[in-house]
Order: C-alpha cells, then sequence, then structure tokens
C-alpha cells in the first residue's frame, strides 16, 4: 500500500526542475522593476509552475525552444538582455536603458525601444523635450519627481538607471528644473559619464 502512494521518479524530476527554473527566472526580474511589473511575472512564473506540476507525467512532443534565445513571453532588447514582453501599466510596449562596456572600452549608453509619454502623473510631473525628429529625448524634473516614476511615465523598464544615466549617483536625488535625458541617441553631442568612476 505505501509502495503505491510514492510519487514517480518523474513527477519528482519535473516538480524538482520546476522549481529550479522558477527560482532562476525569479532572479532575473531586475529589483528596480516597477511592483506591477513584477507581480504579473510572479504570477506568470506560478502559473508555469503549476501546469508543469500537472504535466509533469506528460510528454511534450513540441520542439524544443531555442536555448539561447529569450524565453517564452520575453523579448531581446539586446546585449543579451531579456525583458517581459508586452508593456506594463499603460505601456504597449517597454524601453530599456542600457548602460555597458565591450571588450574593456568606455562605458557607453543606448536606450532600446521607443519611448511613449503616458501622461504626467505623481511624482513624475516634469515636461519632455523633443528632437528635432520628433523623438522623446530630454525631461525636465519638476518639484516631486522621482526616477522610477519617469520610468513609469515614459515606458522605460528600468527607470531607476536614469539617474545613472545622467551621471548621478543612486543615492543623490534629481532636482527640479535638472533636465536629464532619457534618449541618448536624440540628444546630439551626448556623451555618457559614468557616476561611479573613481
Amino acid at each position: 500500500m505505501l509502495e503505491t502512494m510514492k510519487p514517480s521518479a518523474n513527477v519528482v524530476a519535473g516538480v524538482v526542475c520546476a522549481a529550479v527554473v522558477v527560482g532562476l527566472a525569479a532572479l532575473t526580474v531586475p529589483a528596480f522593476a516597477p511592483l506591477g511589473t513584477v507581480a504579473s511575472v510572479a504570477a506568470g512564473l506560478g502559473s508555469s509552475l503549476e501546469s508543469t506540476l500537472s504535466d509533469a507525467t506528460t510528454p511534450s512532443a513540441s520542439a524544443p525552444a531555442d536555448p539561447y534565445g529569450p524565453p517564452e513571453g520575453y523579448v531581446d532588447v539586446g546585449n543579451g538582455t531579456w525583458i517581459p514582453g508586452g508593456g506594463f501599466g499603460d505601456c504597449a510596449e517597454s524601453a530599456y536603458i542600457h548602460i555597458g562596456s565591450q571588450d574593456g572600452q568606455d562605458f557607453t549608453a543606448s536606450l532600446f525601444g521607443k519611448l511613449v509619454d503616458t501622461g504626467a502623473r505623481e511624482f513624475a510631473a516634469g515636461i519632455p523635450a523633443f528632437s528635432t525628429d520628433g523623438r522623446i529625448a530630454t525631461y525636465t524634473v519638476a518639484p516631486g519627481d522621482v526616477p522610477t516614476a519617469i520610468g513609469d511615465r515614459f515606458c522605460i523598464w528600468n527607470g531607476l538607471s536614469l539617474t545613472t544615466l545622467n551621471g548621478v549617483p543612486g543615492s543623490t536625488a534629481i532636482q527640479p528644473g535638472q533636465v536629464l535625458v532619457l534618449d541618448p541617441a536624440a540628444v546630439p553631442g551626448f556623451v555618457f559619464e559614468d557616476p561611479y568612476a573613481g
């Protein structure tokens, strides 16, 4: 009787694999992501775990996913970075600020995706400015504005990176009247200055 109550090796292996995948996927969610996005990613991971548990004994007939491409539901925004597909809040898609270096070169900054102004709100009530070709380029900070809310307003997945993009260390508050670059390519002559360079 006790022998028939033991889970099969396939079920145990499926549960262990699902737990590892969910744990690793959770590590890829940036700590500075908008809270609604983190909740939606967590909900998606939970439903993935449930379906994995219920299908643990059923072999899959479909072709395996590309091991080098983004996981299902994510999009590649360049430089090996994947973010959840679709947007968060009022955003249909998300933009992403990339700051990095290749092969020991100087750090550079770029924007992947398109900025969309979803409207002024609490903590993001400043004024955007546009490039000559109509792209959102910069933003003038209003009193009470914070980088994450500004990022949410303009559909920037990693809005907290706005301070680093603009040479402001993370522990320094942005100030009313300060002009922040939102899209480096839309600002002629922009040169990234790493606030953490010694």
